[in-house]
């Protein structure tokens, strides 16, 4: 989760806002984070597929990091 806060899609010190405003983006990113690890362990539990991941995007030239 902290490599997805700082540079994983966030980006979160590139917005450049600060005080009241990036502690309500962090919980709303904390909520969208929460709930889709739900959702994922959900699927998972239902036996649906072994494995929940990222999905394979076409003309990716390397992996995600």
């Amino acid at each position: 989760m902290f490599r997805d806060y700082k540079s994983g899609g966030y980006n979160l010190e590139s917005t450049g806002i600060s005080d009241n405003r990036l502690i309500a983006l962090i919980i709303l990113i904390t909520l969208a984070y929460t709930s889709s690890i739900m959702s994922g362990e959900k699927i998972k539990n239902k036996g649906v597929v072994k494995y929940v991941g990222h999905v394979k995007e076409k003309r990716r030239t390397r992996a995600p990091s």
